[in-house]
């Protein structure tokens, strides 16, 4: 019974003793500012002058695949997981329009650049050619005129010759005045004073087209003959070029040209619409997102397909502040903690964002690394730490 009362008196004892001394204080936990989404506030600059930020593992590149123009899909040729190579057709809308689009414009070039077109093509440069040729001798012939003494002379020459039988065969023909019209005698004397006329004047027309001025209508006439035959003649060599595939200046012109050309371009476009109707994997790559079903209308800008190359994996900041980003350029070298695997790797600064986004209040901006070596094990979306500097 004694030994009973003493152990009560113990324990009464260390319980009196327990609310008479000093009460050891509560730790008060640290807090730390965040944004709405619950990311934290970036971190101070360490000692030794080099800055430590928190990271993120992120493919190196990441496609978010849309169709430009909208349709009915046909087929969806990946599901998620898969891992695909460039070129790879992830989705295929119906292509029935299309198709008979790039057909109807097919038809109109094969009548275009048939044989019977280019044969065509080359009538038409040899008939340009000889208009060319007529218009330009024509031209050249207003600036030879004051040129050649001699032909003057003998065309003078020519007109009194001319002259002098006009009037020997007006005295013939004056002589047999009397006689009947039928007479023959009559009849050759008319006939020669006619073609005594005439060489007359067609021997004083040429000497007066060598001495006389020429008119500026009639230079007028023939220089804008002459323009005209050369560019109708540039225009069919230049459209008979393109119909054979030859190559033709930029700046050439011509309506047969030009309906051979929009023809070409009609194509392009209907091949273009075309290969619009699949959604190809631009780069080699994971399929991380598929939001499509076959038989759905896919809208256009719609998101339908996510390729991720996780096989290459860079690293980007996510606290660096602006009062540090100052200190860091492209090209430092850096360290990398990847938490999960609690390794670090060499790496280097690829580029700076230059826009900030606000993150605790304080000002940050994203910072892309590269690896040197890819870390083995690593996953996108893994934590890291970096350091900058050496």
């Amino acid at each position: 019974m004694k030994k009973t009362n003493l152990i009560v008196l113990i324990v009464a004892a260390l319980a009196l003793s327990a609310c008479g001394a000093p009460a050891t204080p509560t730790p008060i936990p640290t807090i730390v500012l965040g944004d709405e989404a619950g990311n934290t506030a970036p971190r101070p600059v360490v000692s030794g002058g080099n800055v430590i930020v928190s990271a993120v593992l992120v493919p190196a590149q990441e496609a978010h695949l849309a169709y430009v123009s909208g349709g009915i899909v046909a087929k969806v040729n990946a599901k998620v997981g898969d891992r695909v190579t460039a070129g790879h057709i992830l989705v295929e809308l119906d292509d029935a329009l299309a198709r008979l689009e790039v057909e109807r414009v097919q038809r109109v070039l094969r009548e275009l650049t048939s044989p019977a077109a280019i044969a065509a093509a080359e009538q038409a440069v040899a008939n340009a050619q000889e208009s060319y040729d007529e218009a330009k001798k024509k031209a050249d012939s207003l600036n030879r005129r004051f040129a050649d003494t001699v032909t003057r002379d003998y065309l003078e020459a020519q007109v009194t010759l001319a002259q002098q039988a006009l009037d020997l065969a007006r005295e013939a023909y004056n002589r047999t005045r009397g006689l009947s019209s039928a007479n023959p005698a009559r009849a050759k004397a008319a006939t020669a004073l006619y073609d005594a006329q005439k060489a007359y004047n067609t021997a004083l027309a040429n000497l007066n087209w060598f001495t006389e001025k020429p008119s500026e209508t009639e230079v007028a006439r023939l220089t804008a003959d002459f323009n005209a035959a050369s560019a109708t003649l540039q225009e069919a060599k230049w459209y008979l070029a393109a119909l054979k595939g030859e190559a033709v200046p930029a700046d050439a012109r011509g309506a047969k040209l030009a309906q051979l050309q929009q023809a070409h371009a009609d194509l392009q476009a209907a091949q273009i619409r075309l290969q619009q109707t699949r959604l190809v994997a631009p780069f080699d790559g994971w399929v991380t997102r598929v939001d499509v079903i076959a038989g759905e209308y896919a809208a256009p800008g719609r998101m339908l397909i996510v390729l991720s190359d996780v096989d290459h994996l860079q690293v980007k900041t996510t606290d660096l502040s602006e009062r540090d980003v100052v200190k860091i350029k492209a090209g430092d070298p850096a360290t990398i903690l990847v938490d999960a695997l609690h390794q670090e790797f060499k790496g280097k600064v690829l580029y700076i964002s230059p826009l900030a986004s606000v993150l605790g209040g304080d000002v940050v901006y994203e910072v892309t690394l590269a690896f040197e070596e890819q870390p083995a094990g690593a996953l996108a979306g893994m934590t890291a730490d970096v350091t900058f500097g050496e």
